[in-house]
């Protein structure tokens, strides 16, 4: 990445002497940039960025392109014009990072916006309890002083755990909220057998890891579900990037191109979608636009269609209908991956 800086005649790190006339944008020896320390403060977040994300001006031309000229990404990446844009998975592990974080954000926003609510609400309730409370003390049917027995503001619960009146399913055996209250944080085998003994259930490994996994859910909090929820959320769509790939060239067989073009399609495609709910969750913290954000999610089927259109060259009659299919068989796809990766969430995480 050059930058018009002062140039030093020797390396400020390990003090080479760079010959005169010669390349003197980065030190030969250990590879540091060439210029004066005094720098300002936007550089310096430049550089952060570009050590931990390779983040340059190659990100904005790569996002001008996947923006606003859906498919030429792909094309010119694979034309062999490389060097110019962030590589696709750089920028898919970026992008959804950047994603994954702002979501969690709006979930702990909307969090907090319901129990402020949920408190406002109490608040009135309380109010009014105290107003008949009053009226029944002035009419001699309450004793003085019951009022200032009352506390003084009202608070919100915080949904932190599972409610104790929450019962599951093994098999087709249901075990209540009081069997499952009464099971430690830890049972043991012998502890678990039992209950899986007087239900008429066998005991076994999976009836075992069932109940321990919905005991650990049981005590964690509601911040811990959501993180661990989008942890496998991230998991299943990084994983379904092939599957994906695999689609476009079923749909695609007779252009007789390498797997390797779909898997970087589908990758700057995934990127595009990533970039537009974010779009949508950061208007949701606007109250003038949230009610309009989701407007913007019209714009996934017309840029799909465009996107197949510039990078795989059919016509349009044929690249709406491949579309058609396309989307349709990638929901279904989507659906068995994200409930699948909440399964094993449940299970494993």
């Amino acid at each position: 990445m050059a930058h018009l800086h002062t140039k030093l005649p020797v390396c400020a790190n390990c003090y080479y002497a760079f010959p005169e006339g010669g390349p003197d944008d980065y030190c030969p020896r250990c590879g540091q940039q060439n210029h004066d320390i005094n720098i300002g403060f936007g550089h310096v977040v430049e550089e952060t960025l570009e050590g931990i994300f390779h983040f340059d001006g190659k990100v904005f031309r790569t996002a001008g392109l996947l923006l606003f000229h859906p498919g030429e990404l792909t094309k010119r990446f694979l034309a062999g014009h490389r060097v110019p844009y962030v590589p696709p998975i750089r920028l898919y592990i970026f992008i959804s990072f950047v994603f994954f974080f702002v979501l969690s954000l709006r979930f702990g926003h909307e969090e907090k916006k319901q129990e402020k609510a949920l408190t406002a609400q109490q608040q009135r309730q309380r109010d009014q309890g105290l107003r008949q409370l009053d009226s029944l003390q002035k009419a001699g049917f309450v004793p003085p002083g019951v009022a200032a027995r009352v506390p003084p503001r009202a608070t919100a619960k915080p949904a932190s755990k599972n409610e104790p009146g929450v019962g599951f399913t093994i098999g087709k055996t249901h075990l209540g909220p009081d069997e499952i209250k009464r099971l430690p944080a830890e049972p043991t085998n012998a502890q678990l057998d039992s209950v899986l003994r007087s239900k008429g259930e066998k005991s076994s490994f999976w009836g075992r890891l069932s109940v321990r996994r919905f005991i650990y859910w049981r005590d964690t909090t509601r911040a811990e579900k959501i993180h661990q929820g989008l942890r496998a959320l991230s998991i299943a769509l990084f994983l379904l990037l092939p599957l994906a790939a695999l689609l476009l060239k079923g749909v695609y067989f007779r252009q007789h191109r390498n797997y390797v073009a779909h898997l970087i399609f589908t990758v700057h495609l995934h990127c595009f979608l990533f970039l537009l709910f974010l779009a949508v969750l950061l208007l949701g913290y606007a109250p003038f636009l949230e009610e309009y954000s989701a407007w913007l999610l019209w714009l996934i089927p017309v840029y799909f269609v465009v996107a197949l259109h510039g990078f795989y060259q059919q016509s349009w009659g044929k690249t709406i209908g491949k579309s058609l299919l396309l989307g349709l068989t990638y929901t279904f796809t989507l659906l068995f991956a994200v409930v699948s990766a909440l399964a094993m969430g449940f299970i494993l995480f």
